[in-house]
């Protein structure tokens, strides 16, 4: 079985929506975090499936 990972943009990135998903077990890193705020969502889907897959 897979381990849920997300990559979330500023866009989705409610604290407490990130907070709730790691309490319960989920691997969420979001674009703040990696100081990649302001990149196109095609920029930020193609960054993420390189580096998190």
């Amino acid at each position: 079985m897979s381990r849920i990972r997300l990559y979330m943009d500023e866009d989705s990135t409610a604290r407490s929506l990130v907070l709730a998903l790691q309490n319960r077990g989920v691997d969420v890193i979001t674009s703040l975090n990696l100081n990649r705020l302001g990149y196109t969502d095609e920029e930020q889907l193609t960054w993420a499936t390189e580096k998190c897959l």
